[in-house]
C-alpha cells in the first residue's frame, strides 16, 4: 500500500537544497517514489493511504552519529561533576555495577523511543551487551548502527562478540540494523589492535566509531606510547578515513585538525556533552574552516539527559558562537546538515537516508508549524535549529512504516517500557550498596 504525504512544507535536504510548500511525498512499501509539489503528484490510486500534512513541515527523519541509549537508565545520575570526577568514573555508581544485560535492553527500549518522539529515526551506538542492545532497536523500528566495544588496555578484549555481531547483523548500508566496529578509544585500544580493527573494516566494509581526545588524561596516557595526541594515534594505526567517525575531538592541535580534514574523517560533535563534562568545545568552527567533516550527536543520556537533535543543534549554534566569539560561525543551514544528510554521510548510508529523494528509504517526520514559537517562517532552516523541539514532532515513519502518529506509538506498549524500568530500579536501589 502506498501513503501519500500530501500538502505540507517539505524541506527535500536534496542536493538542491528545495523546499516544496506545498509538496507530496509518496511511499511505496519501504521506499520514497515521488517528492514534489503537490499538483505534479497526480491523483491517489484505488487503496491509497493519504495522509494531510496540511500545516505541516515534512523532512528527513533526524540522524544521531553518537550516542549509548541503553544509558538512558541512569539520566540525571550524573550532575554537576569536576572533570576530573568525570574521567575516574563516568557512569552511575554504585548502580551500573549491578545492572545486567536485560536492563539495557529496557534502556535502549526507553532511549530510542525517546529518540523516535523527538524525530531521530537513525542512530549509531556503542556499548557492551550489543547482542541484546541491537535486538530493542530492531523491536522499535529504528534504523541503527550498533557497534560492541573493543578495547585490549583497561579490559579484556572481546573481539568474538564483536564479530558475532557482526555475523548476526551484517554490514550493508542498507539494512536497517547494520553494525559497525567500536574500538573504545586511543588510550584504552592498543596501536596493535587499532590496526587489526582497521585490517577488519576494510576486509567487512564497516565503518569505525571511536571516542577521541575526550580528556586531558587520555592524552596523557598516549603520551606515554609515544603519541602526540588521539588523532595522531589514529594516523599512525591507519584509524582515520572517511569510513571513521570519530566523537568528541574536544582536545586537539592544528596539525591533528589538518589531518581530520586531510582524511576525510568525521567528527561526531556532542555540544552539550562537552560542555557538560569538560567545560570546553571541539574546535568545530577552525575544523569546519579547513574542510573536515562534521556531523552532531547527543551522546547519551548520563551527560545530555534528553535526545533530542533539536536541541542540540541549538546548543552546538549557540555554543560555539560564544566559544570562537564570532556569531557569524555554523549557520543554519550547516546545523541543519549536520543532523541530516551529513550525519548520513557519515554513517554510510547517505544513499539510503538522510535526505526526500526518490529510491532512498522512507525515513521521514512531520512537524506541526502551528506553535506560536514557530511562527513566522521566515527561514526554514533557522526556525528548525533555534525555534523548534523534538515535542514538535508528530508523525514518524522508518523503512515506510508509520511508528509514531499524532505523538502516540503505534506499536509500542509504553506502559510495558515504563513498568520495566520501573522494576530495573526498584532492583539495584534495593541492592547498591
Amino acid at each position: 500500500m502506498r501513503q501519500i504525504l500530501r500538502g505540507g512544507t517539505v524541506v527535500t535536504m536534496n542536493p538542491r537544497d528545495e523546499i516544496l510548500s506545498p509538496g507530496t511525498v509518496v511511499i511505496d512499501d519501504a521506499r520514497i517514489v515521488h517528492v514534489g509539489p503537490d499538483d505534479a503528484a497526480g491523483p491517489p490510486w484505488p487503496g491509497d493511504a493519504v495522509v494531510d500534512c496540511r500545516d505541516h513541515l515534512v523532512m528527513p527523519g533526524l540522524i544521531n552519529t553518537h550516542t549509548h541509549a541503553g544509558f538512558a537508565l541512569f539520566r540525571g545520575l550524573g550532575e554537576d561533576r569536576t572533570k576530573e570526577q568525570w574521567f575516574a568514573s563516568a557512569y552511575a555508581p554504585p548502580y551500573m555495577d549491578g545492572a545486567v544485560p536485560d536492563d539495557y535492553y529496557w534502556g535502549t527500549m526507553l532511549g530510542g523511543f525517546d529518540m523516535l518522539m523527538n524525530g531521530i529515526t537513525c542512530t549509531a551506538d556503542r556499548f557492551s551487551y550489543m547482542a541484546t542492545i541491537a535486538e530493542a532497536f530492531d523491536r522499535l523500528g529504528m534504523r541503527a548502527v550498533v557497534c560492541h566495544t573493543l578495547r585490549d588496555i583497561t579490559a579484556p578484549l572481546e573481539w568474538d562478540r564483536a564479530m558475532a555481531l557482526i555475523d548476526r547483523w551484517g554490514t550493508a548500508a542498507d539494512a536497517r540494523i547494520h553494525c559497525g566496529i567500536g574500538p573504545h578509544a586511543p588510550d584504552t585500544c592498543s596501536d596493535d589492535l587499532q590496526r587489526r580493527i582497521r585490517r577488519t573494516a576494510t576486509e567487512t566494509g564497516a565503518h569505525v566509531f571511536i571516542h577521541c581526545s575526550q580528556a586531558q588524561a587520555e592524552l596523557a596516557a598516549l603520551r606515554t606510547r609515544g603519541h602526540r595526541g588521539g588523532v595522531h594515534c589514529l594516523a599512525a594505526t591507519g584509524l582515520l578515513g572517511p569510513d571513521v567517525v570519530a566523537a568528541h575531538c574536544i582536545y586537539i592541535d592544528e596539525d591533528e585538525i589538518r589531518l581530520l580534514a586531510e582524511s576525510g574523517t568525521w567528527v561526531s560533535h556532542c555540544s552539550v556533552s562537552a560542555a557538560r563534562i569538560e567545560g570546553h568545545l571541539a574546535p568545530i568552527p577552525a575544523l569546519v574552516r579547513a574542510g573536515a567533516n562534521v556531523a552532531l550527536g547527543t551522546d547519551w543520556a548520563v551527560t545530555n539527559n534528553g535526545m533530542d537533535l533539536f536541541d542540540e543543534m541549538k546548543c552546538a549554534g549557540v555554543l560555539n558562537k560564544v566559544a570562537s566569539g564570532d556569531p557569524s560561525v555554523l549557520p543554519s543551514t550547516a546545523l541543519l546538515r549536520m543532523a541530516t544528510i551529513d550525519a548520513a554521510r557519515a554513517l554510510g548510508i547517505e544513499a539510503h537516508a538522510g535526505s526526500l529523494e526518490a529510491g532512498k528509504r522512507a525515513d521521514v517526520i512531520a512537524l506541526d508549524m502551528r506553535s506560536p514559537h514557530l511562527r513566522p517562517w521566515h527561514d526554514v532552516a533557522a526556525t528548525l535549529v533555534y525555534s523548534a523541539k523534538g515535542l514538535d514532532v508528530r508523525h514518524v515513519w522508518v523503512d515506510g512504516r508509520c511508528l509514531i502518529r499524532d505523538r502516540r506509538p503505534l506499536d509500542l506498549d509504553v506502559d510495558e517500557v515504563y513498568a520495566q524500568v520501573d522494576r530495573i530500579w526498584t532492583r539495584l536501589r534495593a541492592t547498591a550498596p
